[in-house]
């Protein structure tokens, strides 16, 4: 089994759409995946109420600070995956799922702002692996990008992370009406229809690259 979290301090950063297009394209793939919605507003519990879904793919709700770690660690038992979509926010919660985590990844947009709160995030990490004496891995990457080109401020930021030891993912998530759509329509891509959002097999193909860069990491990891 795997613990993948997606985290940011930022609202609108793209992490709950990122950590379900990995989580149901592994579903879709035949692995048995739960994600757990630890964000208080609950976007994934509302979205699986009446979504259809793989029937390898579970969330799980209503997570604290008292009882995050055991569910992390009774899905774990139960599914290859277990993705966690976090709270925007650093409080006791996170922490405890951070410290439970394979992998944390971190969603980026190209802004000033947006780059201020991923160092947030990564400093936040960083405490919490000292907390339990172990270096958690992380990764940042850009989410939401046009496809056509790179902006000078992603370059910029990209380059500033970079020097900094902060290592990104190869694979960018590029922004897509499909990825809107799974909230919108309340399904996954492979079961969207080309009559609903354009674009689709651009859009699969990008979340099967981002999934399949993930897994390769967690394997390297692993070793």
């Amino acid at each position: 089994m795997a613990v993948v979290s997606f985290m940011t301090t930022k609202g609108g950063g793209g992490k709950t759409t990122s950590a379900t297009l990995f989580a149901s394209v592994l579903a879709e793939q035949g692995a048995s995946v739960c994600m757990i919605d630890a964000d208080p507003n609950q976007p994934l519990v509302a979205w699986s109420a009446d979504a259809v879904c793989p029937e390898t793919l579970t969330v799980i709700g209503d997570v604290n600070e008292d009882n995050i770690i055991e569910t992390i660690e009774e899905q774990s038992e139960k599914n290859q995956f277990v993705v966690v979509d976090l709270e925007g926010s650093a409080n006791l919660s996170t922490g405890y799922a951070l410290t439970q985590s394979d992998l944390i990844l971190i969603p980026l947009q190209p802004s000033k702002l947006d780059a201020n709160e991923a160092a947030k995030t990564l400093k936040f990490i960083l405490r919490q692996g000292k907390s339990v004496g172990k270096s958690i891995p992380a990764r940042v990457f850009w989410a939401r990008v046009p496809a056509a080109y790179v902006t000078r401020s992603a370059r910029d930021i990209g380059s500033q992370f970079e020097e900094a030891g902060i290592n990104f993912l190869e694979t960018s998530l590029i922004h897509r009406d499909a990825y809107t759509g799974i909230f919108n329509y309340g399904r996954t891509l492979e079961n969207l229809t080309n009559d609903q959002v354009p674009s689709l097999d651009k859009a699969r193909a990008n979340a099967a690259s981002f999934t399949s860069e993930i897994i390769s990491l967690l394997k390297e990891i692993r070793k």
